[in-house]
C-alpha cells in the first residue's frame, strides 16, 4: 500500500472538508388558534387542509398564512366550511367570515354558526400547487 511516508518528497494530501454554509435558525412556532365569534374573519392564503381528530371525533383543520405577515393561523372546519373550501383552494387566497348564528339550529344548547367563504379564482403570486393529492408513490423513498 503507498502512503505518503513511502514517498518522502510529496506531501500528504488531507481529505477536503467542505465549508458550512453558514444559516439562519428562526424558531418555527405552531399556527395560531382561532375560533370564530360573530363578524370575525381570517384572510390569507390557504396553506393546509389536514383531517384530525378532536375528542376522537374527525375533523378537518385548515391553515392559513397572512399576507402581510406571514403569520400562521390554524381553525377547524364546520360543516359550512367543510362544504365550501376544498383541496383544490390550496394556495389560493380566502377569507372565511362567521356571519352569526342560526339559533333554529343546534345541537346541546349551541346554535349553528353561519360563515361566508370567498376563494380567490387563481392562487396566490408564488404558489403553484394544483390541488393534485401527493401520493406515496410521488416519494421515490417510501
Amino acid at each position: 500500500m503507498a502512503t505518503a511516508a513511502n514517498y518522502p518528497n510529496r506531501m500528504a494530501v488531507q481529505p477536503r472538508q467542505a465549508e458550512k454554509p453558514a444559516f439562519n435558525m428562526v424558531e418555527r412556532k405552531d399556527p395560531r388558534f382561532v375560533q370564530f365569534g360573530d363578524g370575525e374573519m381570517i384572510t390569507g392564503v390557504l396553506v393546509s387542509i389536514e383531517r384530525i381528530k378532536v375528542n376522537d371525533k374527525p375533523a378537518s383543520r385548515y391553515t392559513v398564512e397572512d399576507l402581510d405577515t406571514k403569520e400562521l393561523c390554524a381553525f377547524l372546519g364546520t360543516f359550512q366550511i367543510d362544504a365550501k373550501l376544498r383541496p383544490v383552494d390550496v394556495g389560493h387566497v380566502i377569507e372565511v367570515r362567521c356571519e352569526g348564528t342560526d339559533s333554529n339550529v343546534g345541537r346541546n344548547g349551541n346554535s349553528m354558526k353561519l360563515f361566508k367563504v370567498l376563494v380567490s379564482d387563481r392562487t396566490a403570486p408564488g404558489w403553484a400547487y394544483d390541488g393534485t393529492p401527493i401520493t406515496n408513490d410521488d416519494i421515490p423513498f417510501a
